[in-house]
């Protein structure tokens, strides 16, 4: 797989009209579970337009059934898809209303991460993972992949920090055994080899990702996958909204 195979998803249009607007929502929707209204903005189909086709095509979405909001945190709300959104992509599970919070936080990190910092990268779904890299098994591993397609493509796994009680080390611990699991699975092997896999960890807290950076650079296969810690204060405002976990 090369970056050209996922850059295919950034070619430019004008002005939308609805049906194709409406599919680029549900689109994103599926991909990151959520979408929020910056996020869209990156979308190529609203390349020439503004703000307000943005908002126009969010509404008639809407109307038509196809998505629904939920609040993302106290100043925000986020999209997800409907049972009949989904229905229209033929997506299986169907959703079942709003996230929860463990879920509705990893998920606005990936989209935040690949979508709104400084480089586009894409969320991969299982189907793309076997399509592109076939030789990778990922029975057992968790979800969370994604492509960069600077240069040859790097594939890469996100793990996302959502402690509220800067226990550092636990994430240290999660992200150690992520080294473990595709170091030791042959499929990541070439990839691995060729430089073109990696390991993030999205946190809140530029500290916090310094520390949790350095504490990772003692692992034994920290200099064979590359490893970064990526802070993203975007989440604090949903953290700081969540019930206190004890």
């Amino acid at each position: 797989m090369n970056s050209g195979d996922f850059m295919s998803l950034r070619t430019t249009t004008p002005t939308p009209q609805t049906d194709e607007a409406i599919a680029a929502v549900l689109r994103q929707i599926a991909r990151y579970r959520l979408t929020v209204f910056a996020a869209l903005r990156t979308e190529p189909v609203w390349a020439d337009a503004g703000l307000r086709a943005i908002k126009h095509t969010l509404h008639e979405t809407q109307r038509r059934g196809l998505i629904d909001s939920s609040p993302l945190h106290h100043q925000a709300r986020y999209w997800r898809l409907t049972t009949a959104g989904a229905d229209q992509l033929g997506l299986t599970p169907k959703p079942s209303g709003p996230l929860s919070e463990a879920a509705k936080v990893r998920a606005y990190a990936l989209l935040v991460f690949c979508r709104l910092l400084d480089r586009p990268r894409v969320r991969l779904t299982p189907d793309e993972i076997g399509r592109h890299f076939p030789d990778v098994d990922r029975t057992g591993l968790p979800t969370g992949y994604y492509f960069d397609p600077r240069g040859n493509g790097c594939l890469g796994f996100a793990r996302v920090d959502a402690g509220q009680r800067g226990r550092w080390d636990r994430i240290v611990e999660s992200v150690r055994q992520d080294i473990d699991a595709h170091w030791q699975q042959p499929g990541f092997r070439p990839l691995i080899a060729a430089g073109r896999f990696e390991l993030t960890v999205l946190t809140v807290f530029p500290q916090k990702s310094r520390r949790i950076h350095d504490a990772l650079a003692s692992h034994r296969d920290a200099q064979r996958i590359r490893v970064q810690a990526v802070a993203l204060p975007h989440l604090l405002p949903l953290l700081t909204s969540m019930p206190e976990r004890r």
